[in-house]
């Protein structure tokens, strides 16, 4: 086996036990009440290896003519790089599961992401707001329907 072929094996051998699916999706951290959150990474990596047979100083200065690769010694080296980025959060409680964006560009994005957020809170407090009353809510459009005509209204 030649050495650069040693070298890339160890090297993955190593990136195999850095990178996992945990790395990406994280452990679970468990909180009151029941709350589960998982964090979502985004990971990126940049790989190089390489080497080659080089004649040594002695050999390089004789100027040797012929070339015999299995002569000269080895040199060789792999560089990774790794960078791990939070992305999102899983959120769960109970039945609810939110994701929580790590990254928002802009107030914009924000306010987008917090749309499901707000109309399950309305729709909630309305829902609260029905089961206090002793008569069930009826909506604006089921109330002009049901409602009768004016006596002074022409037809």
């Amino acid at each position: 086996m030649h050495p650069v072929e040693t070298i890339l094996q160890t090297t993955m051998r190593e990136l195999k036990n850095i990178v996992d699916v945990n790395t990406i999706v994280g452990s679970p951290i468990y909180g009151e009440g029941g709350a589960v959150v998982i964090p979502v990474s985004r990971v990126c990596l940049g790989f190089f290896a390489g080497g080659g047979d080089f004649p040594t100083q002695a050999v390089a200065k004789k100027g040797a003519p012929d070339f015999d690769a299995g002569s000269y010694p080895f040199l060789g080296a792999s560089v990774v790089g790794v960078s791990i980025c939070p992305k999102a959060f899983l959120h769960m409680q109970g039945k609810e599961v939110t994701l929580l964006h790590a990254d928002c560009d802009s107030t914009l994005d924000r306010l987008v992401q917090l749309i499901p957020t707000a109309m399950n809170e309305i729709r909630s407090a309305i829902t609260d707001l029905c089961a206090q009353r002793e008569d069930p809510c009826e909506t604006p459009q089921d109330d002009a329907e049901n409602r009768e005509p004016a006596e002074d209204a022409e037809p």
